[in-house]
């Protein structure tokens, strides 16, 4: 055992000494595992099967009616027919298991003077937004995954989305603004 592991360090230092030899040895490796991935998918062919567009081609084939028969081989062969337009759309969603949202009525224009108030809250909002990173040479803010500039409008995800514009890139923060109101996003995590 001890004279072999010499005998493979000896090839090893031998053969990685020279780089034609390593070089040339690495390419008849790759070589080979090639040629011998190539015989293993030619020795493990998968089985298929082609269709045809006639139902006649069975028929002929086993000379019998369409249905059970064998082939030239003795193999039975069966043949199938499928509908041409299936009994059901497998795209439409079961209502059974995925009940279609019911929207509440509005209630008529009589009953109220103004008309309801759809707005989510911004502290709510930009609850949902997170400051990743800030870079002061040239201002930018990594705002939930996404790359800002002063300017910016920033959109929530949400139920009702609502826009900030990025005022201001500071040192440990950014400023945003939502119809007059300033609000603080620090990289803490918390909002000022």
């Amino acid at each position: 055992m001890e004279r072999m592991n010499m005998l493979l360090r000896r090839f090893a230092i031998s053969l990685t000494s020279d780089r034609r030899k390593f070089g040339l040895f690495c390419a008849l490796m790759a070589l080979g595992l090639l040629f011998w991935a190539r015989i293993i998918v030619i020795k493990n062919l998968p089985r298929t099967v082609m269709a045809d567009q006639e139902q006649s081609a069975v028929a002929e084939a086993g000379n019998t009616a369409v249905g059970d028969g064998t082939d030239n081989n003795g193999l039975q062969v069966r043949s199938i027919m499928l509908d041409i337009v299936p009994e059901r759309d497998p795209f439409r969603i079961n209502d059974a298991y995925f009940p279609a949202e019911q929207k509440p009525d509005l209630e008529s224009g009589d009953g109220r003077k103004s008309a309801l108030s759809t707005s989510e809250d911004p502290e709510q909002a930009i609850s949902r937004l997170h400051l990743e990173a800030v870079m002061q040479g040239n201002p930018m803010a990594v705002i939930s995954g996404r790359t800002y500039r002063p300017g910016d409008w920033i959109d929530t995800d949400g139920p009702i989305p609502i826009r900030f514009a990025l005022v201001e890139v500071r040192r440990r923060s950014v400023l945003l603004e939502h119809e007059g109101r300033q609000y603080e996003l620090r990289l803490d995590g918390s909002r000022g």
